[in-house]
């Protein structure tokens, strides 16, 4: 009877799943099929449980601990809590679990903070055992977190994340750095300040900051202490204008904000690095005595994706372009570049000389910064067109360009593209239609005439209502 019961409700689970007109390969379709086979689990988790009450057979409440705390935690906290009335064998099942998240959802179904401060207070006290893992979200009383913090460090927490929320700054207790065990470290809106002393985060993977301040000694020791590290992500920070990444075990790294200087001088493990700089330039207007490139591509020589700003370009073509590109270019596959304004001629070069110094590159995506009519650069237009008969970019096989208006300093950059590549296979172009310059049509007819290293190239264009949300894609197989 359960079966059958479970089986009616996943027939019309998956008819729901498959009316989203997902394709079975997209990412839409794999997380409604997760949370499917989740609902299902818990509705035959329930339909056992009532079972069990007419049977006298409690198949459930005998799985594996860890089995029940996936259950438990797939439960908001006051249904969690409630298990607690479903039978003796439940009354603490809940006070053992070693996952615990006061997210945004937990607040939310509180009318006062207060209310949801006691709840947290009294599952910490009542709690036994681990707790690997803790979230804390949207809350800015500064003493209730200490005091939280404290009763933690003595909880073995492997990941911690801790978000204050936008406009508030927590000053991060000394007992945060006693958490000897933590893998994962995820801190928004803090004041990030170790106690003298401080011997790092051992056993840290994972770092990820956002809108943290910092004492401008400290990121560097931080890195350096933290041996095992693979991925950091700063985002929004502040007082870190020189950045020099010392991470023997890195393999992912996200820096989005302000600096001053930017250099990897020993990242031997590193794959994929994104860079953006906000605003239009570094804090710096320095311009140094030799390149910038060798200084920012020091040491990484796994790199394989690389995803950077048109700020980065400006930074790295102060003092030259190096003869020998860098060796950490060697393995690129895939380069994303954003925010590139087709006005700065030395941008433009910039962008170039990477694109045709990554004999590997496969993948290329670029963004243009938004341009106006009359913002033509006869020296940009100049430059490109003495590009065009560049081979440097043999390997690329596709190209998605956002942002594409149709200009005369992109056509000439796309010109350039398709004479560089001889096993090109796709384009992909996209913008707003109230941004476009030219139909798609007219644009297609003149690229019909630039001059193409590879036979066979696919182009697709698409267009993009933003009031009325219609889109508009055209696709054209260059003869």
């Amino acid at each position: 009877m359960i079966n059958s019961a479970i089986a009616r409700q996943a027939y019309v689970d998956e008819t729901q799943v498959k009316a989203a007109n997902c394709a079975p390969n997209c990412p839409a379709f794999r997380v409604k099929s997760y949370c499917l086979r989740l609902s299902i689990s818990l509705r035959l988790s329930v339909l056992t449980m009532r079972n069990a009450w007419t049977t006298g057979v409690d198949t459930i409440s005998n799985l594996p601990c860890n089995v029940l705390d996936g259950i438990l935690g797939c439960l908001p906290w006051k249904d969690a809590v409630k298990t607690s009335i479903l039978s003796k064998d439940w009354r603490y099942k809940w006070v053992t679990c070693q996952e615990l998240d006061f997210n945004d959802e937990f607040f939310k179904s509180f009318k006062q903070d207060e209310e949801a401060k006691r709840i947290i207070y009294q599952v910490l006290l009542v709690h036994k055992g681990p707790i690997l893992k803790f979230r804390l979200c949207r809350i800015t009383s500064c003493l209730d977190i200490d005091h939280w913090i404290h009763f933690l460090s003595k909880k073995n927490v492997h990941e911690f994340t801790l978000d204050v929320g936008l406009g508030n700054k927590y000053h991060s207790p000394h007992h945060l750095f006693t958490f000897q065990q933590l893998r994962f470290l995820e801190l928004k809106d803090c004041l990030f300040h170790p106690p003298l002393g401080f011997k790092g985060f051992e056993k840290l993977i994972n770092l990820d900051l956002v809108r943290v301040t910092f004492d401008p000694s400290i990121f560097t020791n931080l890195i350096s202490k933290s041996p095992l590290l693979e991925r950091l992500r700063l985002r929004c920070c502040t007082n870190l204008d020189i950045l020099e990444i010392d991470a023997a075990n890195l393999k992912f790294y996200e820096f989005i904000g302000k600096t001053k200087s930017i250099s990897f001088r020993n990242a031997p493990m590193l794959e994929k690095v994104t860079v953006a700089i906000l605003g239009r330039r570094l804090l710096t207007d320095t311009s140094p005595v030799c390149s910038n490139f060798p200084k920012f591509f020091y040491y990484m020589p796994s790199l394989l994706e690389l995803e950077i700003s048109g700020t980065i370009l400006e930074y790295l073509i102060k003092g030259g372009l190096p003869e020998s590109p860098p060796n950490a270019l060697n393995n690129i596959k895939s380069l994303t570049i954003s925010s590139m304004s087709l006005r700065n001629a030395q941008v433009v070069s910039s962008a170039v000389y990477l694109i045709t110094s990554c004999p590997k590159l496969q993948d290329l995506t670029l963004e243009f910064y938004q341009v106006g009519v009359g913002d033509i650069v006869e020296p940009v237009v100049q430059l490109l067109r003495a590009q065009s008969s560049s081979s440097g970019a043999v390997k690329l096989q596709k190209v998605q360009v956002n942002m594409f208006t149709g200009l005369e300093m992109e056509m000439e950059f796309m010109k350039f593209i398709l004479a560089s590549a001889p096993v090109l296979e796709e384009i992909f172009i996209w913008n707003c239609t109230r941004c476009l310059f030219r139909s798609c049509k007219q644009m297609i007819d003149e690229m019909k005439e630039f001059r193409r290293a590879s036979p066979n190239v696919e182009f697709t264009f698409e267009e993009i209502d933003m009031e009325g949300g219609y889109e508009h894609e055209e696709v054209m197989e260059v003869p």
